[in-house]
């Protein structure tokens, strides 16, 4: 070694060693004295169990109330009732209705028809022997075939068993039914004391070709035609006001229910009531 170089060239001229484990150049040792405050450990990010300050990354803050299902999707939604398949039906009901009483109508208008209808007919000049009731109304009926210019006159007889004879009254409004392949035309009201054989007998004047019958009157079976223009009016309109009560009663409860599916959040509500920044 030269003079001038500064490096030590012997062992006295190094500098002594740190007497502390590790040296000046080492790692510093964490040891602290008995009875003194030590660090216990390196520095750390926070308290144990925390993360730069304060909870993990996974907890919530304190206070915070987790909504329930948040973040998920929504359920199912549940579908709208009562269905609209109860308006259907009840229109189904409505349209029955109106089947039935148009039907109902119709068998009684014919079973009127044929309740009226000449039960025993005779041609002009013949006469007959008929049973006769007061209350069936029996009246006598004409069918012309064949007719001469200036219409056609006809004269009538109706007597009992013992030779008295029955009333023949013109009828107040003029009635005609069709039956048997013949237009009816109402002569005469038969007028009978009591139930009874009776001998009728008619005379076409001219050339006249005339055939007779005799049969009820219409207010014989009125309660036959009443009851069939009742099941006209009250079944169909009947089936409609129920049909139009079920269609109000369901869109309403269905508008409720509308109204309360889109009232009810999906997974709850915030802690406070009112969700941040609102």
């Amino acid at each position: 070694m030269t003079e001038n170089d500064p490096r030590p060239n012997d062992e006295t001229a190094r500098p002594p060693r740190s007497p502390s484990p590790g040296g000046p150049y080492g790692p510093p040792s964490y040891n602290a004295p008995s009875g003194a405050p030590g660090h216990g450990g390196p520095p750390g990010y926070g308290p144990p169990g925390g993360g730069y300050g304060g909870p993990g990354h996974g907890a919530p803050p304190p206070g915070f109330q987790q909504r329930p299902g948040y973040g998920a999707a929504p359920p199912a939604r549940v579908p709208v009732k009562p269905s609209v398949l109860w308006i259907v039906l009840a229109w189904i009901i409505a349209v029955v209705c109106i089947g039935f009483g148009v039907a109902g109508f119709a068998g009684s208008l014919v079973k009127t028809v044929n309740d009226l209808a000449p039960t025993q007919t005779f041609e002009g000049g013949a006469t007959i022997s008929a049973v006769l009731d007061p209350k069936d109304k029996p009246v006598l009926y004409a069918s012309v075939t064949t007719s001469a210019p200036g219409g056609t006159s006809v004269t009538c007889l109706a007597q009992d068993a013992s030779g008295g004879k029955a009333s023949l009254t013109r009828p107040v409004a003029a009635q005609t039914i069709s039956a048997n392949g013949r237009v009816w035309e109402l002569m005469f009201n038969i007028g009978v004391p009591a139930p009874g054989t009776y001998t009728i007998g008619c005379q076409a004047e001219g050339d006249n070709k005339v055939l007779f019958g005799v049969g009820k009157s219409l207010t014989a079976s009125a309660g036959t035609l009443v009851g069939g223009v009742a099941s006209l009016i009250v079944l169909p309109l009947g089936g409609f006001l129920f049909a139009v009560i079920v269609t109000i009663v369901v869109l309403v409860r269905r508008n409720r229910s509308r109204k309360r599916q889109a009232a009810a959040p999906y997974g709850g509500g915030w802690p406070q009531g009112t969700p941040p920044g609102a």
